[in-house]
């Protein structure tokens, strides 16, 4: 008797079994029978190794498929045929018949397993990762975002902090800081304008002394020109900020000298201040791509007796500014603090001090001028005499005026 002869009568009566246990309705019989006898009875001339990687691979899916039906299986008791499909699938999992040479000897729980359950796992596997990578790339988005708002703030409050000297600029320093830390292409040029005397030198001034230790432009720039606010006066003041030879600029043409400063500020960031500027400047002449901020956070700042020049130098009509005088509580809360509570609270001085505040109109230049002066003096004849003296010029022109508070500043 040959050795497959043993093997051939037990399958036949395994198969026996699990016919009548199908027949009985038993069906947990043909399932152990077909599920885990009869793979052990096939052929076993292969290398154990093979044998090994077989049954593994076959318990793997065998008990997928118990899983699955355990939880599903009631579901699906009036599909026809259920029962004897599933027990077809089982033994087309162990079956020979099903060998496929895709790569190497294979049957169907191999098949099964590399071809379907795998690359669901892997895609699972992917699905999740992608999901924690953009999980990860939103929160980093978050907390980037929170960290340039809690800069900006700081920055708010650091310009706050150095401009309190600066009395009624609280409404348009939030303006200027907003347009500064704006990244919108529309938000590249501010016009600030208002009467001489009332501050918009020195906020420019410390514009440039913050935004330089801020280190949110590359180039901060500050001009001021008074009269002479031409292409060419812009032009040679830009080219010695930028480090070209003071004697070589004015040997240029204009549209060279236009060139070079384009090619110096075109891919760069830049917040360019013009104080004082009595007429428009053409800035494309003047060598900036416009429109500005296309590219690189670019920001031009002017600071103007005249809304017209903010008008026709480009700037939308939300981006225009204007510094009024001090009200009548700020001038004399400005006025006060720069004489000192020592001689202000003088009962013969403060009435004397409150007209002389009131005198000055509310212009800062005027009220830190006279306060700064009378800081010192602690007798009221000398304060009446001042007075007396302030109010026989009033009122005084823009030059005389100019004049008054030259010669009180070298008492």
């Amino acid at each position: 008797m040959s050795t497959g002869t043993p093997l051939f009568v037990a399958s036949v009566m395994l198969v026996c079994v699990a016919f009548w246990g199908y027949v009985m309705q038993l069906y947990v019989i043909p399932k152990v029978i077909l599920g885990f006898l009869m793979p052990l009875l096939q052929d076993r001339s292969s290398s154990s190794t093979y044998r090994l990687r077989f049954l593994m691979e076959y318990i793997v899916v065998l008990y997928i498929l118990f899983i699955l039906d355990a939880i599903t299986g009631v579901l699906f008791l009036r599909i026809p045929l259920y029962y004897e499909l599933e027990l077809a699938f089982i033994m087309y999992l162990w079956h020979p018949r099903t060998q496929l040479y895709l790569p190497s000897k294979s049957v169907g729980a191999t098949i099964v397993l590399n071809m379907i359950l795998l690359p669901l796992v892997m895609v699972k596997f992917f699905t999740a990762r992608v999901h924690d990578l953009l999980l990860a790339c939103i929160r980093l988005r978050s907390e980037a975002a929170r960290t340039r708002a809690h800069a900006r703030e700081m920055r708010l409050q650091k310009l706050r902090l150095e401009t309190r000297h600066l009395w009624g600029m609280e409404s348009c320093l939030n303006k200027v800081h907003d347009f500064l830390e704006s990244r919108l292409a529309h938000d590249n040029l501010l016009g600030i304008w208002g009467v001489s005397g009332v501050g918009k030198s020195s906020l420019l001034m410390q514009l440039r002394q913050s935004y330089r230790i801020f280190a949110v432009f590359h180039h901060v720039l500050y001009f001021g020109f008074g009269s002479r606010s031409t292409v060419t006066d812009v032009q040679l003041a830009l080219g010695v900020c930028l480090g070209y030879n003071y004697e070589m600029m004015p040997l240029m043409d204009e549209k060279s000298r236009a060139r070079v400063i384009h090619h110096s500020l075109s891919n760069t960031s830049f917040l360019l201040l013009l104080d004082e500027l009595e007429a428009p400047v053409d800035l494309a002449a003047v060598g900036l791509r416009m429109p500005l901020g296309k590219y690189r956070h670019q920001k031009v700042i002017i600071a103007t007796g005249s809304k017209d020049v903010c008008a026709l130098m480009g700037c939308a009509a939300d981006n225009i500014i204007e510094i009024g005088c001090l009200g009548e509580d700020d001038a004399w809360s400005l006025f006060k603090d720069r004489v000192g509570d020592a001689i202000i609270d003088d009962p013969r001085i403060q009435p004397l001090a409150k007209e002389m505040a009131q005198a000055c109109g509310g212009l800062p230049i005027a009220l830190r001028t006279f306060a700064g002066a009378m800081s010192a003096i602690q007798d009221a004849d000398e304060w009446r005499y001042m007075y007396k003296y302030l109010q026989a010029r009033l009122p005084l022109s823009r030059e005389q005026f100019a004049d008054l508070l030259h010669n009180i500043r070298h008492w």
